[in-house]
């Protein structure tokens, strides 16, 4: 191998890897507001059951009043 196809392969490998450390960044960052928008939801249903709101009375209510 010549020195220009070690360094271009070399130059390759550091690209690849900084391109997949992004994508993996981004990834993580999706799946973190991810996370924290079903906790959200979850956290709302065990309210809700928590003080015994009806979910379907209360749309029929906010309905019936309009």
């Amino acid at each position: 191998m010549s020195v220009l196809t070690i360094i271009l392969i070399a130059l390759l490998v550091i690209l690849l890897f900084r391109v997949s450390v992004s994508i993996i960044r981004a990834l993580i960052y999706i799946g973190l507001v991810l996370l924290c928008l079903y906790l959200a939801y979850q956290g709302a249903l065990y309210a809700l059951d928590y003080f015994n709101v009806d979910i379907n009375q209360l749309i029929y209510d906010v309905k019936s009043s309009i």
